[in-house]
Formats: structure tokens, C-alpha cells, sequence
């Protein structure tokens, strides 16, 4: 047997190679695994050594693998000894690729982009500072009128069920069908795939700095200097609300399998900012209405946040804008989930009339 890392990722090195099994090490807790298998028997042996605290994080939706790189399935893995888990996966043309999360890395993003660069009203952009490039999908046809929806994935390096919904979208926003149709007269939308520069590729934490530093990049949104990606998505964005033209704001991310629904949420205050009683009902409408149909989907408005350098806290903590964050699970979907998530998000979207009270300085809004 040979195993190669993948293109994108492969933290995870075999620590031993036998006959008919290999041996995969992911302790600690966060630790990516995307390796090719070639040269492997018809039915191979998949050993994970993970920690105690690391096992439901990583090997409670089985491990996931593929024959072609394409299609994935996940594999159920069975406790054989401590710390270690055992999976057998049939590899009918004596190549795979195993790994522990739904494989979404730059080389796929590539794809992506090839894929949509020509589709109507749509076009991809680069957003460049700080020597880093964030593409980025706008869909739609300028007007001054029209609300912008913002969907952004990706901010943390190894939870790619986000990615996958984004990639969904794109791909969903480029057929010409009535849903598109309708939402180009409607609305601008703008999604930004993959926001960490890494995707998969980094063992721990969303964002590494030049000297080799690995930081939580999903929490520097109030930085006064954040990293060159969240520093244009902010700009972006906030630019957008002194516009008074935000509509939808969704940033998207996965806590694996630690939970069995799919949940979005906002929150009521930020700092000495708080929702109004009537922007607080339009939040609550918003959830229900956004999750609706939205496999294994539930919803939640919180009082307050857990950490105050996220997208949502900060933007409404400085900008009175109500925003919104998703947790999308892994457990019991697949690719097939995450794509009916993304769709399910854009005909969501024609369930809301009213977008103004998403900013707070709307001529009419509490």
C-alpha cells in the first residue's frame, strides 16, 4: 500500500501500514485526516487512534470515504481497543481516499469556479489584501434598490458541511430556473465559499499567520486589525449596511456530528445594543422562516453570545445589524444533505418580504 496526502489536506500520517490494514493518529482533538490509498487490498482495515475527548468530534458519523474523489459515503467504525477505532472499507479498484471530514479543499473551489465563471448575472470575484485572495460569488443584477444576502463559509479550516452548502448554491444560482429567476429580481446575493486560506489543510484553529501561528479566525471580526480576509469581508459587509441595503446575513459552519440538528441562531444583545421588541419578532420570523424545510433544521434566538469577535456579535454590537449564524451536522447526511440545505436556504429566501429591520438605522424600524 502507498498513501499520499491529498491535494488539499492530509494532516493525519500513518503511523503503520500491515498486510490488510492500515493505522491512521488523531489525537489530539482537532487533527485532519485526507489521504489516497492506493495499491489497497479489495477489503481494507482503517485504524484511527483518537483520544477519549477527541472520539465523538471525529469518528462519531463514521469515517468517510470515496473510490473516485467525487461521490463520498461515510463508514461506520467500531471501538477495538483504547483509543482505537476500526472501520473496513471495501476499495473495489484497490484505490481510495479516507478521511474524517467531507473533503472540501481549494482544488475543489477551483472546480467550482471553472464550473460557474460563465453563468448569467453571476461572476466571480477576488477580494485581495495582505498578499491573501478571497473569492468571492455575486449573483444578480445591480440595483440600488434590491437587498444584498450575504453567505459566508469556511471561516474555520476543518469544518467544510459549509462549504459544501455554499458550493451548492453557486452551482443551484447558475441554473436558470423560476426559484433564480425570481431571486435575481428580488435581490443580490454574495457568497464567499472558503474564507480561511487553509481550508483543511491545518491541524487545528481557521487561520495561520505568516510566522506559523494558528488563531481562531472566526472571532477576530472586532479585532482592531483583524486577518486580511475577515478585514475585507468586514468591509464589505459593513459598507453594505451604511447603505442601508443588508438583507440576509449567514455565516455558516459545522460542529460535525457534537449535534444532530442542523441549528441557526441570533442573538438579542451585544454589548449596550439590544434588539427592540419588534425587530426581536421580525428575528424570530426570520429563523423560522429560513430553517423551514432544511434537513434535521432547528433554530434558536439567543440573549446573548459566546464569544464577542464573531460576525454576528460584532456586527450588531457596532452597527446595529441583525445577523445570523448556522451549525450545519454531519451526522445521518451527507454531500445529499448539504446540498438540499443550500437550496432549501435560496427558496427560503422568498419567504420574507421585509428586510428592513436587518439594519437598525431603517427609516421605519425600532
Amino acid at each position: 500500500m502507498e498513501i499520499t496526502t491529498s491535494f488539499d489536506g492530509g494532516i493525519a500520517r500513518p503511523v503503520e501500514i500491515a498486510d490488510d490494514t492500515v493505522t491512521f493518529d488523531l489525537r489530539p482533538k482537532h487533527k485532519v485526516l485526507n489521504v489516497w490509498i492506493t495499491d489497497a487490498p479489495a477489503v481494507l482495515r482503517v485504524q484511527v487512534l483518537v483520544s477519549d475527548e477527541g472520539a465523538e468530534h471525529n469518528l462519531r458519523g463514521g469515517l468517510i470515504v470515496s473510490n473516485d474523489g467525487c461521490s463520498f459515503r461515510a463508514v461506520e467504525v467500531t471501538k477495538t481497543a483504547e483509543e482505537t477505532w476500526t472501520a473496513e472499507v471495501a476499495v473495489p479498484e484497490g484505490r481510495v481516499q479516507v478521511a474524517n471530514r467531507y473533503p472540501y479543499g481549494r482544488d475543489r473551489l477551483d472546480g467550482l469556479i471553472c464550473r460557474t465563471a460563465g453563468a448569467a448575472d453571476g461572476r466571480w470575484r477576488f477580494l485581495r489584501g495582505g498578499g491573501r485572495t478571497v473569492p468571492l460569488f455575486d449573483w444578480g443584477r445591480p440595483g440600488r434598490d434590491l437587498r444584498i444576502h450575504y453567505f459566508i463559509a469556511g471561516e474555520d479550516a476543518w469544518e467544510t458541511a459549509g462549504v459544501w452548502v455554499a458550493d451548492a448554491m453557486v452551482r443551484a444560482l447558475c441554473r436558470d430556473t423560476d426559484l433564480t429567476r425570481e431571486l435575481r429580481r428580488r435581490c443580490l446575493i454574495r457568497i464567499v465559499p472558503m474564507v480561511s486560506p487553509f481550508s483543511a489543510t491545518q491541524p487545528g484553529g481557521s487561520y495561520t499567520t505568516p510566522d506559523g501561528r494558528s488563531i481562531y479566525g472566526a472571532a477576530t471580526w472586532g479585532d482592531e486589525s483583524p486577518p486580511p480576509e475577515y478585514d475585507m469581508l468586514r468591509r464589505l459587509v459593513t459598507d453594505t449596511i451604511r447603505g442601508d441595503r443588508l438583507g440576509f446575513m449567514l455565516t455558516m459552519h459545522s460542529w460535525q456530528t457534537l449535534r444532530d440538528t442542523t441549528s441557526m441562531e441570533t442573538i438579542r444583545t451585544a454589548g449596550d445594543r439590544a434588539l427592540s421588541t419588534s425587530r426581536q419578532r421580525w428575528a424570530e420570523h426570520v429563523l423560522e422562516a429560513m430553517i423551514d424545510g432544511v434537513p434535521h433544521g432547528e433554530s434558536h434566538l439567543a440573549e446573548t453570545i459566546w464569544h464577542e469577535g464573531l460576525a454576528r456579535d460584532y456586527l450588531l454590537r457596532r452597527h446595529n445589524a441583525a445577523t445570523f449564524r448556522v451549525e450545519v451536522t454531519t451526522l445521518g447526511q451527507g454531500v445529499d444533505g448539504f446540498q438540499a440545505t443550500g437550496l432549501r436556504f435560496l427558496q427560503n429566501l422568498l419567504r420574507i418580504d421585509d428586510w428592513r429591520p436587518a439594519c437598525g438605522n431603517a427609516a421605519g424600524v425600532e
